[in-house]
């Protein structure tokens, strides 16, 4: 493991990091493999997809691409895999940067009430 802020290192990296409210997962490498699953292998349905958006007409408040996106998402794999201990070292990561975090204490004037 490079870090401790990436507990898992296969097959897709995970990094994690705190920010004020909770952390962030970065997954690029999934989403790397996806972009390359698309247009690699399912170049055809983004194909129809463009099109779809492409052609001028009133909308009937459907949006006829949307069930061709249903059925491209439905065909991807969308679940990350994450493999033995860097289960536990993912969730160890996430609990240590997402807990609680001190709120500063509000200055006071010269007064002593709250500005």
């Amino acid at each position: 493991m490079a870090d401790d802020r990436r507990p898992v290192d296969g097959p897709f990296r995970i990094t994690v990091e705190a920010i004020p409210a909770g952390v962030t997962l970065d997954i690029s490498t999934f989403v790397e493999a996806l972009v390359i699953d698309l247009v690699t292998t399912h170049a055809e349905a983004l194909g129809e997809i463009l099109d779809e958006q492409g052609e001028a007409g009133d909308y009937d408040g459907f949006a006829a691409e949307g069930l061709l996106v249903e059925r491209l998402v439905a065909e991807l794999s969308t679940k990350i895999p994450v493999y033995g201990g860097q289960c536990l070292a993912l969730a160890d990561r996430i609990r240590a940067v997402a807990g609680p975090k001190a709120v500063p204490q509000q200055r006071t004037s010269e007064g002593g009430a709250a500005a």
